[in-house]
């Protein structure tokens, strides 16, 4: 366990500094990010909340998709190779999660700083709207990262991206939306607790459920 934790934090290290390296991807998409939210303000002059909060959620699931889709369909088959030589498969399937979860995080709080700025922040219960957020990312996180990792498996077919991704992600979504109009509502918080617990429960699940498949996809 101690050494699978150690390979983790190495790979998420190296993760980082290539993602440093080749921070020309990231710059795109955060420009990218603010760019729909100039047109979202541009093309409509009053957002009701219903519509503001169906906007916010779909740049959420499109921002991070773009973000962490391509994970492993991006790695040459040198590089895993190399990998295969120095980690144990949870030990990669866990850094590539934990490492697109943090992406995923920071795209998330630049994408509502600017989203609040622009089209405002009119949610009764913030705090909980940006547990479900975070919750929401983190499950997204597991659920491309394991889908990116099935389709480089099967001769980097991009079309298995969202194919498989739906069916992963709709229990996630359903969660989300119900918890998400709690706080949208301004309920009171002991309601959404549950919701928040299902939540991180769902995460964790994709999680394990991420690591036990990737053990059959390493052996190929």
């Amino acid at each position: 366990m101690l050494k699978t934790s150690q390979s983790v934090c190495k790979l998420v290290k190296l993760y980082l500094l290539l993602e440093w390296r080749q921070k020309y991807a990231l710059q795109g998409i955060v420009i990218q990010m603010f760019t729909s939210v100039f047109l979202i303000f541009l093309s409509i002059n009053t957002l009701s909340i219903p519509v503001w909060n169906a906007l916010f959620w779909l740049m959420v699931l499109f921002n991070t998709m773009n973000a962490i889709s391509k994970g492993f369909l991006q790695e040459s088959e040198g590089k895993m190779l190399y990998y295969h030589s120095i980690c144990k498969p949870e030990a990669l399937i866990l850094s590539k999660i934990l490492f697109n979860a943090l992406i995923s995080l920071l795209l998330l709080l630049i994408f509502i700083l600017a989203y609040s700025i622009v089209l405002g922040f009119r949610i009764e219960n913030q705090w909980q709207y940006l547990l479900v957020s975070v919750f929401f990312t983190i499950g997204l996180s597991a659920v491309f990262t394991l889908v990116s990792a099935i389709a480089s498996g099967v001769g980097n077919n991009h079309l298995l991206i969202p194919v498989l991704g739906l069916p992963l992600m709709l229990p996630l979504l359903l969660i989300t939306v119900k918890s998400a109009k709690k706080a949208l509502d301004g309920l009171e918080t002991n309601s959404i607790y549950f919701d928040l617990a299902a939540l991180a429960f769902m995460d964790l699940m994709l999680i394990y459920l991420a690591v036990i498949l990737y053990k059959f996809l390493w052996k190929n």
